[in-house]
């Protein structure tokens, strides 16, 4: 078994890893956070619950013992069954509060709940599928939208132009405060065959004809050699976004 960790990881390139290595039975993941001594949930190992629990491929598993969770919309209410909210969970293994930082703690902790500040849904059996961090869900023409749907629709391409994908909101929307989905990739051996430009054109196109309008790349898409990620693996979107409006902010004051 090979375990995952720090950021989510798609379907596609679980299945690429495990055909890498033969022996690999299953590829083992689940979510946490340091405020929850780690970990909320993870993948059953087989046989668990008598079988009773589901490894399902594109989620993040079930909640350990001990631990509760709810999804809540925005406006408060719990969300139902397969509705994407924001976390939220209690157990023993939460933290009280973040030392001397009484602002946070209020934030974050919430009569007994810890708001995680990711978007997940459960479904009927207990499973959670992550859909994205709150604050980088984008809200395009009043509808949601998951950067993490878009990245793994780009991984899917069926010509697997690329190895890698980060996706961010950058300005460039209707509204001075609203964010369009902008692509940043990093070419696979066949996409540097193509070109830049012809990888471009085809991810675009593939966007359009896989996802709806509201969730097309309207911020562009950039070729980089690679995508910026801490040292425990996380992306960081925030470095991408920031060159970008720093580029677009100079070419606008140069025109």
């Amino acid at each position: 078994m090979i375990s995952c960790g720090a950021a989510y990881l798609p379907v596609s390139l679980a299945e690429q890893l495990r055909s890498r290595f033969p022996g690999v039975e299953r590829v083992n993941e689940g979510y946490g956070m340091s405020e929850c001594t780690l970990s909320i949930s993870m993948k059953p190992v087989p046989g668990m619950l008598e079988g009773r629990a589901k490894n399902v491929p594109g989620s993040v598993g079930i909640l350990l013992p001990g631990v509760e969770a709810r999804v809540v919309r925005e406006d408060g209410q719990l969300a139902a069954l397969n509705e994407p909210g924001e976390l939220h969970v209690r157990s023993g293994s939460v933290a009280l509060g973040y030392w001397k930082n009484q602002k946070a703690t209020d934030e974050t902790f919430k009569d007994g709940w810890l708001r995680t500040g990711d978007r997940m849904r459960i479904n009927a059996d207990g499973v959670l599928y992550f859909e994205d961090r709150a604050k980088d869900t984008l809200k395009v023409s009043g509808m949601q939208v998951s950067p993490t749907e878009i990245e793994e629709t780009l991984l899917r391409h069926p010509d697997a132009l690329i190895i890698d994908v980060s996706v961010a909101g950058v300005s460039g929307g209707r509204t001075v405060d609203e964010r369009v989905p902008r692509a940043w990739v990093v070419l696979s051996a066949r996409g540097k065959a193509l070109g830049a430009t012809e990888v471009v054109a085809r991810l675009d196109a593939w966007i359009r004809e896989t996802l709806s309008r509201y969730k097309w790349l309207r911020g562009g898409v950039g070729v980089v050699n690679q995508i910026p990620k801490s040292p425990t693996g996380k992306v960081l979107r925030r470095v991408l976004v920031d060159e970008y409006e720093a580029e677009s902010g100079s070419r606008t004051a140069r025109l």
